[in-house]
């Protein structure tokens, strides 16, 4: 077994080949000695660097920036947003994960080829992956992992039409033979209505879907990564009342935040609910909560519209927009929106350091946690 010394080496090595460079600078960049890092990293307690983190994502220029801010802020409300690298793309990639410190860039299709990437926002790596193998114009895909084999897979599912998902492919992370996609089979015929965010949680990937029926309903679908099997879980007749849901990770099991709207949360919003999966088997969900918004909410949400990011660890459901005030006759701000289920109370936090992404759409992953292994470790 490796001891702790030669463990650090091999961080230290990685982060000394990272850039320090901001999104702004002028090409300039420089390397902290390796020696000097391993004594860092040394006298760092082991799980110091295991909180989990914002992770905000934006695409400009062809170029993907990852910065983060820490996760749980009670007792701030302005925190500044630690840069970590950037990654060439295209303009229409999209983001998946966290899971586990990494996220997985995919490219739409694009000359009859869709390319994922493997990257690590902690060390600034990225492993292009095998294309996926298609004739079809749409491809939408998953990172997973799976705790008991400690493998990461990629799930990808083909369409042409929006109606069917005609293909299933699995590539599978860090095994000794060239990685390739695997076919498999789905009995469920399902569909993606667009390019839709899963959620990873105790090896299940879950997304939401439209059914093919018979009835013909929205459902979500979960995929074990184990063993690459799929099954539907039905939403609750009141449930299925509400709007589009947001998938959510509450305390380890699946959660869904539902609006009386579509996805988006205004000051003009009164309520929302939060259920959480009982039984996958039996198809049982508990209204774990259904929260009528503080008198306090129009007045600090304002004119913003925001989106559900996910519930922190300390009971706080987290929203943000999309994109950022950029009107010339108003300072520029970028805010992130916690609210409390216990305490009923709503709180602004302002990002500063995102002035370089005022024209850009932000993304917002919760549970990003930093890790400066090395991919070919995997």
């Amino acid at each position: 077994m490796k001891t702790r010394r030669q463990h650090a080496a091999e961080n230290a090595l990685t982060i000394s080949r990272r850039s320090t460079r901001s999104p702004l600078s002028n090409g300039n960049s420089e390397t902290i000695p390796t020696d000097l890092i391993i004594e860092i990293l040394l006298r760092l307690p082991p799980k110091s660097r295991a909180r989990p983190q914002l992770l905000l994502s934006c695409v400009e220029n062809e170029e993907l920036f990852l910065s983060s801010i820490p996760q749980e802020v009670q007792n701030q409300d302005v925190v500044t947003a630690n840069y970590h690298t950037k990654f060439p793309c295209g303009r229409s990639s999209k983001i998946i994960g966290p899971v586990r410190g990494l996220v997985c860039l995919t490219h739409l299709r694009k000359y009859k080829k869709t390319a994922p990437v493997i990257c690590n926002p902690s060390t600034g790596q990225s492993l292009p992956l095998p294309n996926v193998k298609t004739r079809s114009i749409l491809v939408n895909s998953f990172l997973g992992f799976d705790p008991v084999g400690k493998q990461f897979k990629i799930l990808s599912m083909t369409t042409r039409d929006y109606l069917n998902c005609e293909e299933h492919q699995v590539l599978t992370l860090g095994t000794e033979k060239k990685m390739s996609w695997r076919k498999i089979q789905c009995s469920i015929s399902h569909y993606f209505r667009h390019i839709n965010h899963g959620i990873c949680i105790n090896g299940v990937v879950y997304y939401v879907a439209g059914l093919n029926g018979p009835p013909m309903a929205n459902g979500i679908v979960c995929f074990d990564v184990r063993s690459e099997k799929f099954k539907v879980i039905n939403r609750g007749e009141e449930m299925a009342l509400w709007s589009q849901s947001t998938l959510v990770n509450y305390k380890g099991t699946l959660g869904a935040l539902l609006t009386e709207g579509f996805t988006q949360v205004t000051g003009d919003t009164k309520c929302f609910q939060l259920w959480v999966l009982g039984d996958a088997e039996k198809h049982e969900w508990s209204k774990h909560i259904s929260i009528c918004l503080p008198l306090l909410w129009k007045n600090i949400v304002a004119n913003a519209t925001l989106f559900f990011v996910g519930v922190t660890g300390t009971d706080e459901i987290v929203l943000s927009p999309h994109y950022v005030s950029y009107l010339s006759e108003e300072p520029y701000c970028f805010h992130v929106y916690y609210y409390n289920i216990e305490s009923n109370a709503i709180r602004r936090v302002e990002i500063q350091g995102m002035d370089a992404f005022r024209h850009c759409e932000i993304r917002h992953s919760l549970n990003h946690v930093e890790d400066v292994k090395l991919l070919q470790y995997i």
